[in-house]
């Protein structure tokens, strides 16, 4: 027989078995305070500022546009770049030798949470930890190697070209070295002491060619590197309007993309216009390659006529003297070679020293003053209000099953028919029974 509970059946049903919820709220209280026995955990906290980017987007009609979606995604790649290993582990690192010995970046990183702050450029760093001074210590230390790494990130394309030229600016050194080495040998073994005027300006002719031979040469690797690679080329006025245009139809595809499916009109549409941008751009990128390439190669085939020429000159010249001219244009060479990467490779030192980080750590962790969890309190208002429920759900469960008549009132309720006895039983049974009758109303017959 089905039982239909109306309010004042589940509030008797609740009376019924009232010690199932005392106990199931016991429990649920009992196991909240022995896990407020847990020893406690402190959180400390890093506040970090996304710098934006030095130059705003251009958008066509010339006023200055950027992208929130952009935005939104460059806090999230240095939220992952915070956790990542490289940085946690250098953070790890800054630590003392016994605090490094029980972390590895396996148990660090779940200790770890990154939360943008809505609506701002800020980056909130949580870091958990069993104490509130090893708490502070972590949080502090992973800012700076985040802060180190950011600055080695944005320092690397100058750190390679300082690298290369350093490199270049070695061999140069031993070059005119070894030039200077020969041509002083040369004079001394031929009692030269100097040039003459005819043989000075034929040095200084081709001085000049050779150095505007080697700019050229520069010239023609950039190009070709240009053309292998387009996406390097600077900008210009139509590149530019290409470059935003692409900007702007990215980020209303991402906007879109929450919204709509991928096979929907206006998506299928903007990707389409997409992808005939990134044609035109690449067609623009190409022909400006093509182009430089061109002027370059043409440079380079007058330098080399001018010079045919004046090698022909050279040769009319005394042994001796044709020696000299070659020995003192290739110390020359050298000369202004060295001195021209002494002076890049200053420059890219200073470029690479004045290069900034994208992050500002603005707020270190402070000492935290109360542990985050477990929180005793609410613990305990969850495990009672838990224990309520599950004590009041499992008597409905098991009343709703249940399907016998226990007590007169269930007759009564049911049946709608008087009652002429009640036959007690043996046992706990007859004292449930009896205990039924007495709160039901008394005996009938």
């Amino acid at each position: 027989m089905d039982k239909q509970l109306d309010l004042h059946g589940l509030l008797l049903v609740t009376r019924r078995h009232s010690q199932w919820v005392y106990s199931s709220c016991c429990i649920a209280i009992i196991l909240a305070t022995i896990f407020n026995l847990m020893p406690p955990t402190f959180e400390a906290k890093v506040a970090i500022r996304i710098k934006p980017a030095a130059r705003s987007m251009e958008s066509a009609g010339g006023t200055g546009w950027q992208s929130e979606e952009l935005a939104r995604q460059k806090m999230y790649t240095y939220a992952e770049l915070i956790k990542s290993r490289a940085v946690v582990e250098a953070a790890i690192g800054k630590l003392s030798a016994d605090e490094q010995a029980s972390l590895r970046y396996e148990n660090f990183i779940d200790r770890i949470t990154v939360r943008p702050l809505k609506d701002t450029e800020i980056l909130n760093v949580f870091v958990l930890a069993s104490s509130p001074e090893e708490a502070q210590k972590l949080a502090n230390a992973l800012a700076v190697a985040v802060n180190e790494k950011s600055l080695d990130i944005a320092r690397a394309e100058g750190k390679e070209t300082r690298i290369f030229i350093g490199d270049r600016l070695a061999e140069k050194k031993h070059e005119l070295d070894e030039v200077e080495k020969t041509l002083v040998e040369y004079k001394k073994y031929n009692g030269v002491v100097a040039i003459n005027e005819q043989t000075r300006a034929f040095v200084e002719r081709q001085a000049s060619l050779r150095k505007l031979d080697n700019e050229n040469q520069l010239v023609l690797e950039a190009a070709y590197a240009k053309l292998k690679t387009p996406s390097i080329i600077a900008d210009t006025p139509v590149v530019q309007l290409y470059r935003n245009r692409l900007a702007e139809q990215e980020a209303e595809l991402a906007g879109l993309s929450k919204s709509l499916t991928e096979e929907h009109p206006r998506v299928v549409n903007l990707k389409a216009s997409i992808d005939d941008n990134k044609k035109r751009l690449q067609t623009e990128l190409i022909r400006i390659a093509i182009g430089e390439v061109s002027l370059g190669e043409k440079q380079k085939t007058g330098l080399q006529r001018i010079t045919s020429q004046e090698e022909k000159e050279l040769v009319k010249l005394p042994a001796t003297e044709s020696q000299l001219a070659r020995l003192v244009l290739d110390y020359s060479v050298a000369e202004s070679t060295y001195t021209v990467l002494v002076k890049r490779y200053e420059e890219a030192r200073i470029s690479e020293i004045m290069e900034s980080s994208n992050l500002q750590v603005f707020d270190m962790a402070a000492l935290p003053e109360e542990p985050v969890k477990p929180k005793k309190i609410f613990n305990l208002c969850i495990g009672g209000i838990l224990g309520l429920f599950i004590g009041i759900m499992a008597t409905f469960f098991v009343e709703f099953f249940y399907k016998t008549i226990d007590t007169v009132a269930d007759l009564q309720h049911y049946l709608s028919v008087p009652v002429i006895g009640v036959i007690p039983r043996m046992g706990s049974r007859s004292q449930r029974w009896t205990g039924s009758k007495k709160a039901d109303g008394g005996n009938h017959g």
